[in-house]
């Protein structure tokens, strides 16, 4: 395989917390070892470290994070990524157009490389999930590979059917009414599918409503790519988008 690119989208306001202190990415939810002075001690953990040491546990040597207004303070955090073992690159999207637009800023860059993708406002359980996701994508040659978890709350999540050897048949996104079980959590792709978002975000017409993923993915089937799905079915996907959800994160981890 190619090799591994981390992809770290952080250029949102974080409306759903504010107001808010600081970029909702680096709220501490638990703790580390943190040496100072040679000794070992118990520090805050940020959210967005657990995706991001997830990212280098799976083999990326550079990560790119995105960065909006106000998104100072993560580069300030995370500087070149040598202490946290990879190489950092920081990209700015300047109008919010939505997440695949995020992504695609670091199409010049990529040249064929392999992408491992999540959200630094999720913790994902287990910590080898990135790992099993390229090692299922490098097994059955897909395009893209999601991971996935499954949720009692559709409505919030982008859906996904499978048939019965996973492959995705297609996905929805936040559902009001369905039967659908899982929800794509992380996400891992090639080189075909880096050129189909770069082309069709060239195409698509902005109306002001904020382009999703779902809209690419299906692009993508209707292509026939290949779109795999991996369950984590003793796995955990913790959003902190909203204040119940930080409530939650809190409560496992700070207890």
């Amino acid at each position: 395989m190619n090799n591994l690119i981390g992809l770290i989208p952080a250029a949102g306001k974080g409306t759903r917390l504010a107001p808010f202190p600081c970029a909702k990415e680096l709220f501490p939810i638990g703790y580390q070892d943190y040496e100072i002075k040679g000794r070992l001690e118990r520090r805050p953990k940020v959210v967005s470290q657990y995706l991001f040491e997830e990212l280098v546990i799976a083999g990326a040597s550079k990560i790119f994070i995105i960065l909006g207004d106000g998104k100072d303070d993560i580069m300030s955090y995370y500087g070149d990524g040598q202490r946290f073992g990879a190489q950092v690159c920081y990209l700015y999207q300047a109008e919010l157009k939505g997440m695949p637009f995020a992504l695609d800023l670091a199409y010049p860059w990529l040249n064929g490389e392999t992408v491992i993708f999540g959200m630094p406002d999720t913790i994902v359980e287990p910590t080898s999930a990135f790992r099993e996701l390229v090692d299922c994508h490098q097994a059955t040659a897909a395009d893209v590979t999601l991971g996935l978890f499954a949720t009692d709350t559709p409505s919030k999540f982008s859906m996904v059917e499978l048939d019965d050897t996973d492959r995705v048949l297609y996905n929805v996104d936040k559902p009001t009414e369905t039967n659908l079980r899982y929800t794509w959590g992380i996400c891992c792709w090639g080189p075909n599918f880096t050129e189909l978002m770069h082309q069709f975000l060239r195409e698509v017409s902005y109306t002001g409503k904020e382009v999703v993923l779902t809209q690419v993915f299906t692009e993508a089937l209707r292509q026939n790519l290949k779109i795999q799905g991996y369950r984590f079915d003793h796995g955990q996907y913790l959003d902190i988008g909203t204040a119940d959800e930080l409530d939650v994160a809190l409560r496992k981890f700070h207890l």
